[in-house]
């Protein structure tokens, strides 16, 4: 049986069992998360169906907290002995720290995001993890994220309740003023970065940035693009499977060994590796809660569809005047009617897209997206799309400085869409952000499709979708 079919069935047993009382929950709730609303919502009895609602959180939390901890001691049991090893170290350092004892000798590693630095959406920054890792273990450092923008991480995500990393900066000695040094960032442009992190290997000589290998803090920050993509290539080429030699410039010593009992691609890497650093915040799990309670898929099966609809490369040359930065933008204006074709035009075929891989069709389908025009489009449809309503305009990018400052809760929405999508049993996706979802849950990649490249108009009957060439 296939990993994934394993641990999808242990996975449905357990919500089934858990959750098998709350599937027919109604929508009289009132949610949790004010910012996303749904219309026609009957207030009936809001006293006692708000009871109702929080024993069902409460069960539906522990539940989710189960499979967390069953699903990280499965990826603690298959990482490579390296990385196991490296979780290991990093608790001791944190079991030290609450003593003051030997910490002269500690150095860390801060992977940054501040305000003004760019960083990229949810999806880029989540890509290097393994690398992250990687770099930490070389180098001796216990690994730290400090995120500030749009606001600080622990907003949105923390780590493990148990037996993961514990990266944040709260109870060590690193200060602000440190992970401010400019002079202490590994260079990150993508040119460099092959070449710093072999020096901090202490495989090559490092020159005048040799003090970034005794430094007490090195900091990290990746803004992006070829930046990113490097970074994955270098966890790629620095990792050995069995059959696969090492580079000439990496030594066996140096060269990181693989678990050759997982038999598991490095694509799957980052599951394991996302589920040893992070679980949803106590704010975002109840709105992740409140959301799918409220839109009728808790405890339900559903489809999902995410669309990137003002991202300027899928957006056609002709169609606007303006299409840079639109996705950064939170109040788009929709009365252009050649954008509003476009748009109908990629809504409907990633619904489509996802009927067409589907088996079951009469599932409910997810709507994520960077826009409100599909909440607009599909108000009164017949569909069964559910779709927040999206009540203070687009959802915002969290790498916009205009965003700064803003309220937690505004961004709450980009991680419930990654939360959600994982749960979904197909997806319809338009790249990028959409698959974050398929690598940190493995199971959706046997039924996916990237719908900007297949034209899948909406229909119920079994007609395939074509593949197209990329939008220009």
């Amino acid at each position: 049986m296939k990993r994934s079919t394993r641990i999808r069935i242990v996975v449905a047993l357990c919500t089934w069992i858990v959750f098998g009382f709350c599937t027919k929950l109604g929508n009289e709730y009132q949610p949790f998360f004010q910012r996303y609303s749904l219309e026609n919502v009957n207030n009936v009895n809001v006293s006692a169906a708000a009871t109702d609602n929080e024993q069902a959180f409460i069960e539906w939390s522990s539940n989710e907290h189960n499979i967390r901890q069953m699903l990280l001691e499965r990826s603690r049991s298959i990482i490579p002995v390296w990385m196991e090893q490296y979780v290991m170290w990093h608790q001791e350092q944190r079991r030290k720290f609450l003593t003051n004892t030997s910490l002269h000798d500690t150095k860390f590693m801060v992977v940054g995001c501040m305000e003004n630095q760019k960083c990229g959406g949810l999806s880029d920054r989540m890509k290097p993890l393994p690398f992250y890792l990687m770099l930490a273990n070389m180098t001796q450092r216990v690994l730290l994220f400090h995120w500030t923008k749009p606001c600080p991480l622990e907003q949105f995500l923390v780590p493990p309740d148990e037996n993961g990393i514990n990266w944040m900066i709260e109870g060590t000695p690193v200060t602000l003023q440190e992970i401010r040094n400019q002079t202490n960032y590994v260079n990150g442009h993508a040119s460099s970065l092959s070449y710093e992190v072999r020096m901090l290997a202490g495989l090559v000589d490092g020159g005048d940035r040799s003090y970034l290998s005794t430094c007490k803090v090195l900091n990290v920050n990746l803004d992006g693009g070829q930046q990113i993509k490097e970074a994955v290539s270098l966890f790629n080429r620095w990792r050995k499977e069995p059959g696969q030699s090492p580079p000439s410039w990496a030594p066996d010593s140096s060269y990181l060994g693989w678990n050759p009992a997982a038999h598991i691609p490095q694509r799957e890497m980052l599951e394991d590796v996302y589920r040893l650093l992070f679980q949803p915040s106590p704010g975002v799990e109840r709105a992740i809660f409140d959301q799918m309670n409220y839109l009728g898929i808790q405890g339900q099966n559903f489809n999902a569809v995410q669309v990137r609809a003002k991202h300027p490369k899928f957006i056609p040359i002709g169609i606007m005047d303006s299409r840079w930065k639109l996705d950064m933008l939170e109040n788009v204006t929709y009365d252009n009617p050649k954008f509003n074709a476009y748009l109908e035009h990629t809504f409907d075929n990633a619904i489509g897209c996802v009927q067409n891989i589907s088996n079951e069709i009469e599932l409910p389908i997810y709507l994520a997206s960077d826009s409100k025009f599909g909440n607009l489009y599909y108000k009164n449809s017949s569909l069964s799309i559910r779709v927040p309503t999206y009540t203070k305009g687009d959802p915002l990018h969290i790498d916009s400085n205009r965003f700064q400052g803003r309220d937690p809760k505004d961004f709450y929405q980009v991680f419930i869409d990654n939360f959600i999508m994982q749960k979904a049993t197909c997806l319809s996706h338009s790249g990028g952000f959409g698959v974050l979802a398929l690598r940190l849950n493995n199971n959706l990649t046997e039924c996916q499709v990237e719908h900007t490249s297949h034209e899948c108009p909406i229909n119920f009957a079994n007609v395939k979708c074509k593949k197209i060439v990329l939008r220009s």
